[in-house]
């Protein structure tokens, strides 16, 4: 997978410098309004962790909004894009059993302070082999990074986690001119590893161009990942609507 994402990147570059095309820039502001539903485990050594609900068990918020943004540059056929969004929740809760997370026991009845940080960025490239007006169809190349912190605080324990993972991706891409300068559009990238390991990012929007260089724009976006590994588990869960805001420079 990561063989074929270098080559993609290495035939992104060099389709790029020789398309002759005028270059155009997008720049996007994103509001999700977005759900949790999310459960963690954690395991040091021996000790198994506890499966974890970060909302019920922990008392984070499963409703909160994010800021995401977007640079796209367009040449033709081709767009490299970058984008990055970061994600917190923070949460205090006590459980009625105790609860083992990364070696450290907290014990029953007692409150804990919660956080949990991704910061979540996307380097990718697209080519629509459809590419007409405002309609287009094309496969996507990404490379996402994501720099997690994990922190539970008692009065007795105080235990951090910190992770940073690149994951390749690949997906599609799909836009449709519909009556009325309105556009449906819509994508998915993701890997699939098992079971014990996948991950996606899909999004379906409507958009309207009220102005030659402005989209406004409203959809829903659902993010998965699901990671198993040695006693250590992640299934991290995102959905909900959100707008956008689109300029073409």
């Amino acid at each position: 997978m990561k063989k074929l994402l270098i080559a993609f990147f290495a035939v992104a570059v060099v389709a790029l410098s020789s398309t002759p095309a005028s270059a155009v820039i997008d720049v996007e502001g994103r509001y999700w309004l977005s759900t949790l539903d999310s459960n963690v485990m954690a395991t040091d050594l021996s000790i198994i962790g506890t499966n974890i609900d970060l909302v019920d068990t922990l008392g984070m918020d499963d409703k909160k909004n994010f800021f995401d943004g977007r640079i796209v540059l367009e040449l033709g056929g081709h767009r490299l894009r970058y984008g990055y969004v970061p994600l917190e929740w923070k949460g205090t809760g006590s459980h009625n059993a105790s609860i083992t997370f990364n070696g450290q026991t907290y014990n029953a009845n007692v409150a804990i302070d919660s956080e949990l940080s991704i910061k979540y960025h996307r380097l990718a490239y697209q080519y629509n082999f459809i590419d007409t007006l405002d309609n287009h169809l094309g496969v996507i190349a990404e490379l996402k990074y994501f720099d997690i912190d994990a922190k539970l605080q008692s009065a007795v324990n105080n235990e951090v986690i910190g992770i940073g993972a690149p994951v390749p991706t690949v997906g599609l891409a799909a836009q449709i001119a519909v009556p009325f300068l309105i556009k449906l559009g819509g994508e998915v990238t993701g890997v699939s590893l098992g079971n014990k390991a996948y991950m996606y990012d899909a999004e379906v929007s409507l958009s309207y161009k009220p102005l030659p260089l402005f989209d406004l724009a409203a959809g829903y976006r659902a993010f998965k990942m699901h990671v198993e590994d040695s006693g250590n588990e992640a299934d991290i869960d995102i959905t909900g609507p959100f707008i956008m805001l689109r300029g073409d420079f």
